[in-house]
């Protein structure tokens, strides 16, 4: 029985299962529910699959509802500690334990978020310079008109080579 981290003993609710010896897409354990005895990790205490409800509504376990935490299953495979006669050295653990629920912390060793660390752009931003005037028809017309030379100046007629 191991602490977390706010000194509450591990509480949960555990069974294992045994391998079919067929692979996925097919189920590669099982285990008859009436069969299946479940453990309680604090009392030590077996129970049925359908005495679950009685599990919940223990005093140790109500200790950690009051707490606000939540049940889980769990799954995990590993090596049996007495290993099988015939069959795959390998069996499935599942177990219902009593977990805080994540609460994600604002900031973290002084780090920025994203959304503070990256600048939102202004509403109304104003890319053009405070003595700017508006473009009239007028202007627009002189764009427009050839572009007059002085006497003396050629136009470029250079044809470029590709």
């Amino acid at each position: 029985m191991y602490k977390e981290k706010n000194n509450m003993p591990f509480c949960g609710l555990e069974g294992r299962l045994y391998p079919t010896g067929v692979k996925a897409p097919k189920f590669e354990f099982k285990r008859r529910l009436s069969d299946l005895k479940l453990t309680c990790t604090l009392t030590k205490k077996k129970y049925r699959f359908s005495e679950y409800l009685k599990w919940w509504q223990s005093e140790q376990v109500q200790r950690y509802v009051k707490l606000g935490y939540e049940c889980r299953l769990e799954t995990k495979t590993q090596e049996p500690y007495q290993q099988a006669k015939y069959g795959e050295n390998i069996e499935q653990v599942i177990c219902f334990v009593m977990r805080k629920p994540y609460t994600p912390r604002p900031n973290i060793g002084g780090f920025k978020s994203v959304g503070e660390s990256i600048p939102v752009a202004a509403q109304g931003q104003n890319f053009a310079p405070d003595n700017a005037k508006p473009i009239t028809q007028e202007d627009l017309s002189k764009i427009d008109r050839p572009i007059e030379r002085e006497p003396g100046e050629e136009e470029l007629d250079d044809t470029i080579p590709f």
